[in-house]
């Protein structure tokens, strides 16, 4: 799903270059520019190479602050300013602000399998320290 938000925050980023609405600009930018990242990162398998990184909680975060971030300049954009450059990103704000929840929650079933995977561990990981430390003289 990542090229799609890429695309419509291209075509966002345009909208917005052409329009009066031009202080908006910069959101969608780094939106593309942060969406080209993951698609870079996913294809090159740096979530393999650095574990260090909860790259499913990364990607979850980029999601929702995207969603947050275009509803409201799309409502801004919409509401304040009155030429088609300036109605047109705020369409395309919309669209990205759907497309960017859609993704967020399908993201959000990634995150929760790490986030189970990580409490198993941590579980396990205690349970082997409770039995080494119990009296074993109950006989």
């Amino acid at each position: 799903l990542l090229p799609i938000p890429q695309a419509l925050s291209f075509i966002t980023f345009v909208c917005y270059v052409a329009s009066s609405a031009s202080a908006f600009l910069t959101a969608p930018l780094l939106e593309f520019l942060l969406a080209l990242f993951f698609l870079f990162a996913d294809a090159m398998q740096l979530n393999d190479k650095w574990q260090g990184l909860c790259w499913p909680m990364m990607d979850f975060l980029r999601c929702v602050t995207a969603a947050l971030i275009y509803f409201a300049i799309s409502i801004t954009a919409v509401a304040k300013y009155s030429d088609g450059a300036s109605k047109a990103a705020g369409v395309f704000g919309f669209f990205a602000t759907i497309v960017f929840a859609i993704d967020f929650y399908l993201i959000f079933n990634d995150v929760a399998k790490f986030l189970k995977q990580g409490d198993s561990t941590d579980e396990t990981t205690a349970n082997k320290a409770e039995e080494e430390n119990s009296d074993s003289d109950s006989d």
